[in-house]
C-alpha cells in the first residue's frame, strides 16, 4: 500500500522547485512530446522529437518499463514518472522542450507529472491533456488557436486551447522552467490540425502503434 498522504506532501514540498518563467535558450528548435501505452502493468512510453514548426519527425524512442505503482488521480508523477525519466535522461538525441501527456502547474498541490519530470531531470517541460484536472475557466474558447486562462485557488494554472475544429478544447499548463505565456505560445505554434500539438500527436501514435504490434504478437498473429 502507499501512503496517498505522505505522497501529497512531498508533492507539496517538490512544488517550491518548479520554476514557471522562461529558463530556456531561444530559439527553440526541437521540441518532443511523450505520451504512454499500457499493457497491464507494462508501460510504453513514447518519444517523437520534431523540428519546430513540425514537419516530419527527427527522431523516434520508445521504452518498456515494469510500473510499480497503482494508478490515482493526481499522482501520475509516481506511476508514469519514472519511465518518462529513464526515456528523457537517456535520450541520443537533445530536445529543447518536452511536451508531456500529463498536467504541469494545473494540478490541486501544483505539482503534475509534466513539472515532477521537470524538476528531476532539469528539462523544460509542458503538460498537455485532453482532461481538465482542477482548473476553472469562465468559457470555453472560440475558434481554431484561441485560449482562455484556467484558475485553481485563484492563481492561473495553464490555458484551455481549442486545437481543433469540432473537438474538445485540451488543457495546457507549464511543467517546469517556463512561463505561462511561452507555454501558450509554444504549444500553439505546434499545432497541425490535430487535436494535440504534433510532436504528442507523432508520440501517441507510436505508443499506440507499438502497444498493438506486441499484442498481435504475444496472440500469436
Amino acid at each position: 500500500m502507499h501512503d496517498l498522504d505522505a505522497l501529497s506532501a512531498l508533492q507539496r514540498t517538490l512544488s517550491h522547485r518548479v520554476i514557471i518563467r522562461d529558463a530556456f535558450k531561444t530559439p527553440v528548435t526541437r521540441v518532443a512530446g511523450i505520451d504512454l501505452a499500457f499493457i497491464g502493468d507494462v508501460a510504453i512510453t513514447a518519444c517523437v522529437i520534431t523540428a519546430v514548426p513540425p514537419v516530419t519527425a527527427l527522431a523516434e524512442y520508445t521504452v518498456l518499463s515494469k510500473l510499480d505503482f497503482p494508478y490515482r488521480s493526481g499522482f501520475l508523477s509516481f506511476r508514469e514518472g519514472p519511465p518518462i525519466i529513464a526515456l528523457v535522461t537517456s535520450l541520443a538525441s537533445k530536445a529543447d522542450l518536452f511536451l508531456i501527456n500529463a498536467h504541469g502547474l494545473a494540478h490541486p498541490r501544483f505539482y503534475g507529472c509534466a513539472s515532477h519530470v521537470g524538476v528531476v531531470t532539469g528539462a523544460v517541460t509542458i503538460g498537455v491533456t485532453a482532461r481538465n484536472l482542477c482548473g476553472v475557466y469562465t468559457r470555453a474558447p472560440q475558434g481554431v488557436g484561441s485560449a482562455v486562462a484556467a484558475y485553481y485557488r485563484e492563481r492561473q494554472v495553464g490555458w484551455v486551447v481549442q486545437s481543433k475544429a469540432g473537438c474538445r478544447p485540451i488543457f495546457v499548463s507549464p511543467g517546469h522552467k517556463i512561463s505561462l505565456d511561452s507555454t501558450l505560445e509554444l504549444v500553439t505554434a505546434c499545432l497541425c490540425g490535430h487535436k494535440l500539438p504534433e510532436p504528442l500527436w507523432l508520440a501517441h501514435g507510436m505508443a499506440n502503434s507499438e502497444k498493438r504490434r506486441r499484442q498481435a504478437m504475444d496472440s500469436g498473429m
